[in-house]
This record gives C-alpha cells, structure tokens and sequence, in this order.
C-alpha cells in the first residue's frame, strides 16, 4: 500500500469523531484532490468517503457489542452525530437498526451461555 494512503488510514482511524473532508484527505497525502481520489480508491477499493463511513460503522458496531452507551452517544463517538443518517447508514450496512442489532446480538449470547 502507498504510505501515504496508509498514514491517512491510520489518522482517519485515529480520530473517527473528525469531521473529515476531502480537502483534509487531499492535503494530509499531499496530494491533489483528484490525484487523491484516484489513488485512494485504487489502493482501498472503495472511494474516501465510502470507505470513512464503513469504517465509523464498523466501530458503531464494535461499541454496540461491548457497551451500553445510548445511540445516540455511540454515534457522536464514532464521528456520526445525526441520529437519522447513523441509523440509516447501519440499517443499509447491517439490515437492521442499532437498536436492533443490540437487541439481537445480547439475545445471541445469552442463548449461547445457556447452551454452553
């Protein structure tokens, strides 16, 4: 991989709450935002941005798993703080909401503890 894509991945994954730009990928590469672009979705498969998202909604995931915190807050965590796009986003990525994915996924383990 390209250090400089590789520096960016490692600052986006540092700092998921930034409000990242492209401008802001662009220039952290030193690169133009064209060049950049390119060169990102060669490198990553998928565009900046996509790539931003699916990488906040991984971690949403990961806290709902090993936290209690509201929606709400978990989404401010993970750099998504309108309530209406971060369910939209992981109802897209997850076909359920984040609600539901908790729900789902504590009901799992607690079926496999009394089956274990």
């Amino acid at each position: 991989m390209d250090g400089r894509i590789f520096h960016l991945c490692d600052c986006i994954f540092r700092d998921l709450k930034k409000s990242w730009t492209i401008e802001q990928m662009a220039e952290i590469t030193e690169l133009s935002v064209p060049h950049f672009q390119k060169l990102f979705k060669a490198q990553i498969g998928s565009p900046p941005i996509t790539y931003l998202r699916d990488l906040r909604l991984e971690k949403a995931r990961e806290f709902l798993e090993v936290s209690f915190h509201q929606i709400k807050q978990i989404g401010i965590e993970v750099g998504m703080p309108d309530d209406s796009h971060f369910t939209r986003d992981f109802k897209k990525k997850y076909g359920v909401t984040p609600t539901e994915y908790r729900n789902q996924y504590w009901q799992k383990i607690q079926v496999e503890q009394q089956n274990g």
